[in-house]
């Protein structure tokens, strides 16, 4: 939650004497222009953000760490087209995977019309929309996200956070190392369209399917509002 926010529920509640409804909230902030506060997030931040991701229709896995995210992912292309070739972005952490120990193919660029599969690094997970942060840029290029029948996206536990609130603030900070992206994709799930036949159809345009990859466990989340520190994200 911003300063800013903050001191307008303090002022509520001091002039009230008391918590008001949070509808009186709500008003308060739209009259501000501001967005009400996002829903408190139960439980365990990781098990929030795949349950957000599982309503969106998308599969969710978990792994240890990124060799063993290698293997999760040797198996989930293998099972699909019965072999193990895959297109990603020249992000420094798919760089740094161990592909050859799973024996994963990785042609590292822009996603082609004959790419089936792409692999994208998220910078942030969103558990209030069950979204994945991805700054498009030649080091991400955005076809990877658009173009593939299939979609894997890694995020690391500890680049999950709650609502858009600490991801627009975590994304500055990216931003402000690494350049102004060409774009910032927030990824909720495969398409959707009821257009024919008012039958619910996924993956309308775009990837068909939608597979994420939490790397990490519990433990390996910060405490929360601490600033997250440096790590291995692309370099530009």
């Amino acid at each position: 939650m911003t300063e800013a926010r903050s001191d307008i529920l303090n002022r509520i509640r001091r002039r009230r004497g008391a918590t008001p409804p949070q509808h009186e909230i709500n008003e308060a902030l739209a009259e501000l222009g501001m967005a009400p506060p996002a829903p408190e997030t139960e439980g365990c931040p990781i098990q929030a953000l795949e349950r957000q991701l599982q309503e969106n229709h998308i599969s969710v896995e978990h792994a240890s760490n990124r060799a063993s995210a290698v293997q999760s992912i040797a198996r989930y292309v293998y099972q699909s087209y019965r072999n193990y070739r895959v297109v990603a972005g020249n992000d420094a952490r798919l760089a740094a995977m161990p592909w050859r120990d799973g024996g994963v193919l990785v042609r590292f660029g822009a996603a082609a019309p004959q790419d089936r599969l792409a692999i994208t690094y998220a910078l942030l997970g969103v558990v209030e929309s069950g979204s994945l942060a991805v700054f498009s840029s030649r080091h991400n290029p955005g076809s990877n996200n658009w173009l593939p029948q299939d979609h894997i996206v890694l995020c690391d536990a500890s680049d999950i956070v709650a609502d858009y609130e600490h991801a627009w603030r975590e994304l500055r900070q990216h931003q402000s190392k690494l350049g102004a992206p060409r774009g910032i994709h927030f990824i909720s799930g495969p398409s959707a369209t009821a257009d024919i036949g008012f039958q619910m159809v996924f993956g309308a345009h775009g990837p068909q399917r939608l597979h994420v990859i939490i790397i990490g466990a519990p433990e390996d989340l910060p405490p929360e509002d601490e600033p997250k520190k440096d790590s291995d994200h692309e370099t530009v």
